[in-house]
């Protein structure tokens, strides 16, 4: 999706199939290249070093803002630890990964949205709760940035919801796909059977994540699918 939007890959298909198709220079009005963009990721737990290792090829700097890690195990990763302020400001694509606790429900706000570099590509992959989420659809709507969503405040998204009459070529809409591929479902299972037999074993677990009172007693989510009566 972050490839996507760079380089205005569905806008293009959109535009050839409407015949309204530009060649060369024309075409590329308002992209840029990935490979060795700036990229920023706010939250660097599971999905943020999974991400990290995708992006090596491309040889992006990376600097990471995630307040519940040290900075050396981000400079383990060949990451930079930055302040939020300093990765909405720098960064050309902005990647929003955090969970949500009980302290960050919807810190990426207006202030912060408005930081992002105009034309960069913000794509929020991980809860939808950490955003302003009316204002990151009125930033895609002015033309102002690019985003990516694949994560909503009330999933499934109800027919009449403005996100859906956004308009051009700034806005590129999953429904909350990211994950649900059968290989990684697949993969849960063979890793809950494979710790299954650990624990038959009288052996502590190892594949799966084990649970920090510490942790969890602060992270917030909203089940999918519950939050409108059926």
């Amino acid at each position: 999706m972050a490839i996507d939007l760079a380089r205005g890959i569905t806008a293009a298909d959109r535009a050839f199939r409407a015949g309204a198709e530009k060649y060369g220079r024309a075409g590329n009005a308002g992209c840029f290249q990935f490979t060795e963009a700036p990229v920023g990721l706010i939250g660097f737990g599971d999905l943020g070093r999974a991400l990290r290792a995708l992006l090596v090829p491309f040889r992006n700097p990376v600097a990471v803002y995630d307040p519940w890690l040290p900075d050396e195990l981000i400079r383990s990763h060949d990451c930079q630890p930055a302040p939020l302020d300093e990765i909405l400001s720098t960064a050309k694509v902005v990647f929003v990964l955090a969970s949500v606790t009980t302290t960050n429900q919807g810190f990426l706000g207006k202030r912060e949205l408005g930081m992002l570099q105009s034309g960069s590509v913000l794509l929020l992959m991980s809860r939808a709760a950490v955003v302003d989420f009316p204002e990151l659809v009125r930033q895609a709507k002015s033309g102002r940035i690019k985003a990516a969503i694949d994560v909503f405040p009330e999933e499934p998204v109800p027919a009449g919801d403005p996100v859906r009459d956004v308009a051009g070529d700034n806005l590129l809409l999953s429904a909350h796909r990211t994950g649900g591929m059968p290989e990684a479902m697949h993969l849960i299972g063979r890793m809950t059977v494979a710790d299954a037999e650990l624990i038959l074993r009288g052996l502590p677990p190892q594949l799966c994540r084990r649970a920090d009172p510490a942790v969890a007693s602060r992270l917030r989510s909203k089940p999918v699918g519950l939050s409108r009566p059926s």
